[in-house]
């Protein structure tokens, strides 16, 4: 039996980590793939292509690709030291809530992807198939939700998949532990 996939974006805040609860409550991890994302700024000072999108299932990798920073080829090493230092920042940040999620009995990968976070994550859930999101949210409206945009909202107007918003109630709190599904 395939299991159902899901992705869960989270941006390495105790706020982001408050899906996890529903994860817990909505998905059995028996028949559960979780992917969690993360998509990071572009590295200072780095332009042109993004790298390839990585999706690490036992921590395996695509191959890098060369790039070219403002200097042009001046720096070819600086460029994707950039790169790839700030991807392994990110693995290491998001290691924990991989392990956690791996302990509760998911099976989990982690996506680590560069630029847009709502084109991204959109891309992400066409690319790996994905079958619901689930994500905190501000649950921001009126003219802040207008000024400062809201990546769940645009998420959920680009994508044909179920999108599980979470509100939490108190963002001053730790994350809530997995519920147990069922």
């Amino acid at each position: 039996m395939p299991k159902r996939k899901v992705l869960l974006p989270l941006d390495g805040s105790d706020f982001g980590r408050m899906a996890f609860r529903t994860v817990g409550r909505l998905f059995d991890p028996d028949t559960t793939h979780v992917t969690v994302a993360h998509v990071a700024p572009v590295p200072e000072g780095v332009t042109g292509p993004l790298p390839p999108p990585s999706v690490i299932a036992g921590w395996s990798e695509t191959a890098a690709m060369p790039w070219r920073d403002q200097e042009g080829t001046r720096h070819p090493i600086y460029q994707s030291q950039a790169w790839v230092s700030t991807r392994e920042e990110v693995i290491d940040a998001m290691e924990d809530d991989v392990r956690r999620l791996a302990e509760a009995g998911y099976q989990v990968s982690l996506a680590v992807r560069f630029g847009d976070p709502a084109q991204e994550l959109a891309d992400l859930v066409e690319e790996e198939d994905v079958d619901a999101v689930v994500m905190a949210t501000h649950g921001r409206s009126g003219l802040s939700r207008a000024l400062l945009g809201s990546v769940a909202d645009r998420l959920l107007r680009m994508v044909v998949v179920p999108v599980v918003m979470v509100r939490p109630h108190d963002v001053g709190t730790d994350p809530l532990p997995l519920a147990p599904f069922g």
